[in-house]
């Protein structure tokens, strides 16, 4: 019944040793760059979400704002930084609000959040924009 590969009960050699890490070694070099990547994505995602939340934040101050007082501020608006932490980064977000006098009864309100992230020595720059009409 015994083959060939049966006849040799001696184990392996070191070089099949050998050559078993390597690949395994080569198989974990490729999921750990798969793995960064996603980490990557998935912070970038966080910091999206949280400037979507920023952005509903400074819609919803706009909301109990009066017409007139919106009306008379057509001028875009920078507001302070907004300051967050997320995990374990400080995230600085810029918010500006922005007037536009559609008509003597409408204005289009705009939001614009925008944060920066340093990705592989390079510095990017990120922006969320909403926007709604309010009437008088």
């Amino acid at each position: 019944l015994g083959g060939p590969a049966l006849k040799n009960k001696e184990g392996m050699t070191l070089i099949e040793v050998l050559i078993a890490i390597l690949i395994i070694f080569i198989v974990f070099l490729g999921l750990s760059g798969a793995g960064i990547f996603v980490l990557n994505e998935n912070i970038k995602n966080s910091l999206r979400d949280e400037a979507v939340s920023v952005a509903g934040m400074e819609m919803e101050q706009v909301r109990n704002m009066s017409f007139a007082a919106l009306y008379d501020n057509t001028a875009p608006q920078p507001t302070s930084p907004v300051v967050r932490q997320i995990r374990g980064l400080t995230v600085n977000y810029g918010v500006t609000r922005t007037v536009t006098i559609l008509n003597l009864n409408n204005l289009q309100v705009s939001i614009n959040v925008t944060w920066t992230r340093t990705e592989n020595n390079q510095t990017k720059s990120y922006n969320d924009n909403i926007a709604t009409i309010v009437r008088r």
